[in-house]
C-alpha cells in the first residue's frame, strides 16, 4: 500500500504543490474548486500559503466564511496527491452547500481510492476539532463522490436545487 499522509498546506512542499498545480490547473478552475483551492504559480505561492494559515487560524476571512484548514494528501514524501480542505463549523451557506469538508484528487490519481483514504484521515482531523458530526455535500450526478462520501459512513439527508444543480447532502457521525 502506499505511504500517503495528511500534512497541513505549508511552504516546505512548494516544488510539489506547484507540479500538483501544473496537472490540475484547467480543471480546478472549470470545476469551481479555485474558490478554496489557490491556483498557484511562482509568484503566488507564499501569499496563497500565508493566506490558508491566516484560514485555517480564523484571521483575515472573506465575509460569509469560516475558519478553514487546508491538508494536501501526500505520497511517497513527494507527491501531492489531493487536497482536503475542513472547514470549523457551518454557516447558512455551507449547510446548504459546502459542508464541512471539499476535497479535490489530481486527475492523473483518480479511481484509485486516494479520495476514500483521504477523506478517512480528514475525519480523523474533525474528531481532533471536536466535530461530532460532519456535513458533505456533492452534486448528485457526481457518483464517485458520493461513493466516496458513502465508504466513510455517509448517510444521505436530503436533495435540494441550486443553478439547476440537485446537490446531495450527507452526514457522517463521528
Amino acid at each position: 500500500m502506499d505511504d500517503v499522509r495528511l500534512v497541513l498546506a505549508n511552504i516546505k512542499y512548494r516544488a510539489e504543490y506547484l507540479d500538483f498545480i501544473e496537472e490540475c490547473r484547467e480543471d480546478i478552475i472549470e470545476t469551481g474548486f479555485d474558490c478554496v483551492i489557490p491556483v498557484s504559480d511562482e509568484n503566488t505561492f507564499e501569499a496563497d500559503i500565508n493566506r490558508l494559515t491566516d484560514r485555517h487560524k480564523g484571521r483575515e476571512l472573506p465575509e460569509n466564511w469560516v475558519p478553514a484548514s487546508t491538508y494536501w494528501l501526500i505520497k511517497d514524501n513527494s507527491k501531492i496527491m489531493g487536497v482536503i480542505i475542513i472547514r470549523h463549523r457551518l454557516n447558512d451557506q455551507l449547510r446548504f452547500r459546502g459542508g464541512h469538508i471539499a476535497y479535490y484528487i489530481r486527475p492523473s490519481e483518480r479511481k484509485k481510492s486516494y479520495a476514500t483514504r483521504m477523506l478517512s484521515m480528514a475525519l480523523e482531523q474533525c474528531r481532533e476539532l471536536g466535530l461530532k458530526q460532519v456535513l458533505i455535500t456533492c452534486k448528485k450526478e457526481n457518483e464517485y463522490s458520493a461513493k466516496t462520501i458513502k465508504n466513510n459512513g455517509g448517510e444521505l439527508f436530503s436533495e435540494g436545487h441550486d443553478n439547476g444543480q440537485i446537490i446531495q447532502r450527507y452526514w457522517i457521525q463521528l
